[in-house]
């Protein structure tokens, strides 16, 4: 994922416009993340209006999307603006020479009117979830999740959403190590799930407020070797395994027993990635036990394995 292709259409939303250039076009080779070329791509090389101020020209006209290993559609204040012909033709065509293509907020929209969401899952901005349901019934509309993925087409939910999306893009084509280096330079968290919510009505910090859960977080992660579970996370906190559970769920947007297996698969991404040690101590040291454990959640997780993994993003 070296060159990224931004398409850029009337009334594209400024944010998702500053997110694409905040996570690909600042140059932080010093940090080891990229080099990496964004294209600037329209219909015409005519200034672009955005929204709700500014305007931008485009360095490419929409033959420059060909050639990218990534596609990024921006949303757009108006999701059902037209979508020219030119547009839809590039978008189909792109797809199907196998780059992936993904779509912020409302650009879902754009990427349902190529017909490239018929008989995929997408999501949206939760605000705007019923509208794409009605207006593409053909597409499964995604409800609780922040990105999802299919069959080479990415969709987030709106606003922050759309930098998770990205830090996902990173951190699948090159690695958690470059991913954990880039959300340090943004000063935010390395790995929200795609499948996490939206949380429409109270958004939830990365490291909860309510202090018991926050701190055994701490102790968790501190420990993620040793061979604790639910049982001793709930007693970290003096809580019955029930009342923990929701508690949990309600601080952190997710079960504690799928956090905590995600927890040890990052890690052992990262063991992988920036040590010799061999897979059966790799498993050992993220308490994944045994390498047969280790081998089976990274496959279910990632669709891949500790030593193709290690071969892809081996420091």
């Amino acid at each position: 994922m070296r060159t990224i292709g931004v398409l850029l259409l009337p009334g594209t939303r400024v944010f998702d416009f500053a997110v694409v250039n905040e996570v690909w076009s600042v140059d932080r080779t010093p940090h080891e993340v990229g080099p990496f070329e964004v294209r600037l791509c329209g219909p015409a090389k005519r200034p672009v209006e955005l929204h709700p101020a500014g305007s931008v020209t485009p360095s490419h006209g929409l033959t420059g999307l060909t050639g990218c290993d990534l596609v990024v559609v921006l949303g757009r204040a108006d999701p059902r603006a037209d979508v020219p012909a030119t547009v839809r033709v590039a978008l189909r065509a792109v797809h199907a020479e196998g780059v992936t293509v993904a779509a912020l907020c409302s650009g879902a929209f754009t990427l349902a009117a190529a017909g490239l969401l018929d008989g995929r899952r997408a999501t949206t901005h939760w605000a705007l979830l019923d509208e794409l349901a009605s207006a593409y019934p053909t597409t499964t509309v995604e409800r609780d999740v922040l990105y999802t993925e299919h069959d080479g087409l990415l969709t987030s939910a709106g606003v922050v959403g759309g930098l998770d999306l990205c830090l996902h893009l990173v951190r699948r084509d090159l690695g958690i190590r470059v991913a954990n280096t880039l959300a340090r330079r943004l000063v935010m968290p390395a790995v929200r799930q795609g499948g996490q919510a939206q949380y429409v009505d109270a958004p939830v910090p990365a490291r909860p407020d309510r202090g018991d859960i926050a701190t055994t977080i701490d102790w968790a992660l501190s420990a993620l070797s040793d061979p604790i579970g639910v049982p001793e996370l709930a007693a970290r906190t003096q809580m019955s395994p029930r009342a923990f559970h929701r508690a949990f769920v309600a601080a952190v947007g997710d079960t504690p027993g799928r956090w905590l297996l995600l927890q040890r698969l990052r890690l052992a991404q990262l063991l992988l990635e920036t040590t010799p040690l061999s897979v059966e101590r790799v498993a050992t040291r993220s308490g994944l036990g045994t390498p047969a454990n280790l081998r089976r959640r990274m496959r279910a997780e990632f669709g891949t394995t500790p030593s193709t993994y290690r071969r892809t993003f081996a420091s």
